[in-house]
């Protein structure tokens, strides 16, 4: 189910993809520059990630203050590119995680 859903959405993700973060960002750089990038300017956490095998991660970074969030898909040689982008995740229900997630 969870599968079909992500199949759904990836589509819609994918579309969203213009509007990243101001058009200045890139919308791919090395994971550790587009994390710095989140946490500096949009206070944005990592809230939880999914392991795609062989490919990389499908990440969501959320801000607990402002209820921002995005969607990273980060490839095996560390480049992460943002998906999509948004707001109104309610940040009272989003458990940030502290810990990195290396590929």
């Amino acid at each position: 189910m969870k599968k079909g859903l992500l199949l759904i959405l990836l589509p819609l993700m994918l579309a969203a993809l213009p509007r990243a973060h101001g058009a200045e960002v890139k919308a791919c750089l090395d994971r550790s520059v587009m994390v710095d990038t989140l946490i500096a300017e949009y206070g944005e956490q990592l809230a939880e990630v999914r392991e795609i095998k062989g490919k990389g991660l499908l990440e969501f970074h959320v801000s607990p203050n402002e209820g921002t969030w995005t969607a990273l898909l980060t490839n095996v040689q560390g480049v992460s590119c943002v998906l999509a982008v948004g707001e109104g995740i309610d940040p009272a229900k989003t458990q940030a995680l502290v810990a990195a997630y290396p590929i």
